[in-house]
C-alpha cells in the first residue's frame, strides 16, 4: 500500500475543513462557528445555486472572478472566493481580497453627512455655501439658439442645499446626460485640473463650482458630483481630512481594517485586477486605479473588502450600531431610507426610489429583483454590489472588478436573484 506524504494529508485535511466551514455560518462579529444555514432559514442546497451562477459568468467568459457573501440574522452564513484575482497571472482569488468599490464610497459619505447631521452641525436646508463660499452666486448655462455661443447664463433662482446634494438634485451635469450646453463647458474645465488625478479635493470642487450649472437647483435629478462635494462639506466642518473622518469615525470604530482610500504597500498584492468585456474581446485587463491617491472622492475611490464592507452593512442593518459603536441613530437610517424620489431617472435602476446614497426597492416589484420592499443598497462602477434587506434581515454581497454596463445587469440582479431563492424560513 502506497503511503502518502504528510504535506498531502494535511492538503486534504485542510480542504476537508474548508469544504465544512464553507457550509456553516458565522456571527459577522466574531467569526466562529455557530449555525448550519438552515438555523438562520437558509437553504444550503439552494445555496449552491450562487456558486453555479457564478462558475457558469466565469465560464462564459464574463467575469475573471468574484468573492460572495451571504449573512442573514446577525450570522456570516457564506464567504466564498470563485475565479481569478487575475486572469493574466491566474492568481485565484482570496476572500480577503482588496477591491476598488468606486461608487459604493457614496453610503460611506452618506453616512459621514448623517453623523454630522446628528452633531447640529448643520441643517439640511442649509445652503452649500454657507461652508463652501465658491458655491455662492452660481449661474445655470441655458441653450438659447440666437446667442453668441449657443447659450447664455442666468442667475441660479436658488442657492444649492445640502439636501440638494444628498437627492443629486444640486443642478450639476451628470446621469441621464442631457447633450446641453453645460455638459461641454462641464467638460473643458475638467481639462484644466492637472492630469491623471493629481489634484486634492478641494481643487476639484472649486473647479466644479466655477462651472456653470446645467439646470435650476432642486429641479431634477442628475447622478454626478454631488456626492463629491459632500466629502469636502465633511471635511470643511469637521476640520478633518476625508481619508481621516472615514479613517477615525466609521473604518476604526466598525473595525474595517482593509478599508481606506490608499492602499498600504504591505496590502497591494491583494487588490484584484479590474477588466471591461465586449462581445469581441472578452474580458480586457484596464489600467490599476491609483492606489495612493491625492483626490478623495466622496463620489468613489475607495478600496475595501467584502468582510470589512459586510460590518458596514451590518451596522446599518443594525440601525446605526455595531459591536457596542453608535455611529448612527436609528432614526437617522430611517432617514437615508425613506423615499426622497418617487423613482430614478435611469433604466438600471427600475423599481427604486431615492435614498441618501442608497437605492431602495420599491413595493410594485418592477426592478425584478427577488426581495422585500424597503430592501435598499447600492453598487459600484467594476459591478461591486451590495443589498440589505430589513425585513428578511438578510445582507448581500457581490465583489468583483468587471465595468459596470448599464445594458448589463447580470451580474449583479443573478447573484441577487440567487440567493434571495434560497431563504426558507
Amino acid at each position: 500500500m502506497k503511503t502518502i506524504p504528510s504535506s498531502q494529508v494535511k492538503s486534504v485535511f485542510a480542504l476537508f475543513v474548508f469544504a465544512l466551514v464553507s457550509m456553516v455560518s458565522y456571527p459577522v462579529t466574531s467569526q466562529t462557528v455557530a449555525a448550519k444555514p438552515e438555523d438562520v432559514g437558509i437553504s444550503a442546497e439552494r445555496l449552491k445555486r450562487v456558486d453555479a451562477f457564478v462558475a457558469r459568468l466565469q465560464a462564459e467568459g464574463k467575469l475573471a472572478g468574484a468573492v460572495t457573501v451571504v449573512a442573514r440574522r446577525g450570522q456570516l452564513v457564506s464567504l466564498k472566493a470563485h475565479g481569478f484575482a487575475d486572469l493574466e497571472t491566474k492568481r485565484p482569488m482570496q476572500t480577503d481580497d482588496i477591491f476598488q468599490i468606486q461608487s459604493m464610497t457614496k453610503p460611506i459619505v452618506t453616512v459621514a453627512v448623517l453623523m454630522l447631521l446628528e452633531e447640529g452641525r448643520f441643517l439640511l436646508s442649509d445652503p452649500v455655501a454657507k461652508f463652501l463660499p465658491e458655491f455662492r452666486d452660481m449661474k445655470v448655462a441655458v441653450a438659447k439658439a440666437d446667442a453668441p455661443e449657443g447659450f447664455v447664463l442666468v442667475p441660479a433662482e436658488r442657492a444649492i442645499t445640502i439636501y440638494d446634494l444628498l437627492t443629486h438634485r444640486a443642478g450639476f451635469t451628470g446621469l441621464p446626460p442631457a447633450n446641453s450646453p453645460a455638459e461641454a463647458l462641464r467638460r473643458k474645465a475638467v481639462q484644466s485640473l492637472p492630469p491623471n488625478g493629481a489634484f486634492t479635493l478641494d481643487e476639484y470642487v472649486k473647479n466644479l463650482a466655477a462651472s456653470p450649472l446645467d439646470m435650476q437647483p432642486g429641479i431634477a435629478f442628475r447622478y454626478g458630483s454631488s456626492p463629491v462635494v459632500l466629502g469636502r462639506l465633511v471635511e470643511v466642518v469637521s476640520g478633518q481630512s476625508l481619508d481621516a473622518f472615514f479613517r477615525d469615525r466609521i473604518f476604526m470604530p466598525l473595525a474595517m481594517k482593509d478599508t481606506s482610500f490608499v492602499v498600504p504597500e504591505g496590502k497591494r498584492n491583494r487588490v484584484v485586477s479590474a477588466y471591461s468585456r465586449s462581445p469581441e474581446k472578452g474580458l480586457v485587463k484596464l489600467p490599476p486605479d491609483a492606489l495612493s491617491p491625492t483626490f478623495f472622492s466622496g463620489g468613489g475611490n475607495v478600496f475595501s473588502t467584502p468582510a470589512d464592507y459586510l460590518r458596514f452593512s451590518q451596522m446599518l442593518l443594525d440601525g446605526g450600531t455595531l459591536d457596542g459603536q453608535r455611529l448612527l441613530s436609528r432614526k437617522s437610517v430611517e432617514l437615508m431610507t425613506a423615499r426622497h424620489i418617487d423613482a430614478f431617472p435611469l433604466s438600471f435602476m427600475s423599481g427604486q426610489h431615492v435614498g441618501l446614497g442608497v437605492g431602495v426597492r420599491t413595493a410594485d416589484g418592477k426592478s425584478g429583483l427577488i426581495g422585500s420592499p424597503g430592501a435598499y443598497g447600492w453598487s459600484g462602477g467594476y459591478n461591486t454590489y451590495f443589498r440589505i434587506d430589513p425585513q428578511e434581515k438578510l445582507i448581500l454581497l457581490f465583489f468583483t472588478q468587471r465595468a459596470f454596463s448599464p445594458t448589463d445587469l447580470e451580474p449583479q440582479y443573478g447573484f441577487h436573484n440567487t440567493v434571495m431563492q434560497a431563504i426558507i424560513d
